[in-house]
C-alpha cells in the first residue's frame, strides 16, 4: 500500500513535468529583454517546492506506520495546491504584474496596478517598496507583491529579487 502511494506522488511529479514549458513569459516586460522569466513563469519549480514542504508535513504530522502514505499525500497536495495557484496566471497576468515591478524598481516605490483579466474580472498587483539587497550584481532590490482577484482573493506572490544589468534594466537575479 505504501508503495503505491509513493508510485503516484512520484507519477503525478512526473506528470506536471510533462505541462512545464521552458522560459515561461522569458521575453517578458519592455519586449524582448531576453532573460529566462520570473519566479512567476516557474511553476514546475514552485510545484516541486510546495510537494517537498507537503511531504514533509505530511510525514512529520503522521503517526508512525503511516508516514510514507502520509509523506506522499502530502507531496501530492502540496506540489498540485501550489501549481494550480501559479497558473491560474495567464501571462498576460504576468505581463501586467512585471510591470507593476518594473515600474516599483525605475520608481524605487509603492505601486497598484489593475487591469482585466482573460476572463473579466479586475485583477490588481500591489508591489511593495523595493527593499535594497545585497545580489550577484551591483545595485539589487527584492519586490514582494500581493495580487487581488475577486474570485480568487488575495494570493502573496513568491518574493523576487532584481538587480541592474550593464545596460541599467532590471533584471531577475
Amino acid at each position: 500500500m505504501r508503495f503505491r502511494f509513493v508510485a503516484l506522488a512520484l507519477a503525478g511529479a512526473l506528470a506536471l513535468s510533462a505541462c512545464e514549458t521552458t522560459g515561461g513569459y522569458g521575453s517578458g516586460y519592455g519586449g524582448g529583454s531576453g532573460y529566462g522569466g520570473t519566479q512567476l513563469s516557474q511553476c514546475m519549480r514552485n510545484a516541486l517546492v510546495g510537494a517537498g514542504i507537503g511531504a514533509v508535513l505530511g510525514a512529520a504530522t503522521a503517526p508512525r506506520g503511516n508516514r510514507g502514505e502520509n509523506a506522499a499525500l502530502g507531496a501530492a497536495a502540496g506540489g498540485l495546491g501550489t501549481y494550480g495557484v501559479c497558473r491560474w496566471m495567464t501571462a498576460r497576468d504576468q505581463a501586467n504584474i512585471e510591470r507593476g515591478y518594473q515600474q516599483a524598481l525605475a520608481e524605487n516605490r509603492a505601486v497598484d496596478t489593475s487591469w482585466q483579466s482573460d476572463q473579466g474580472a479586475s485583477r490588481t498587483v500591489s508591489v511593495a517598496p523595493p527593499q535594497a539587497v545585497s545580489g550577484p550584481g551591483g545595485e539589487c532590490r527584492r519586490i514582494t507583491a500581493t495580487v487581488t482577484d475577486p474570485q480568487y482573493g488575495n494570493e502573496r506572490l513568491p518574493p523576487e529579487t532584481y538587480c541592474r544589468n550593464a545596460s541599467g534594466q532590471w533584471v531577475p537575479a
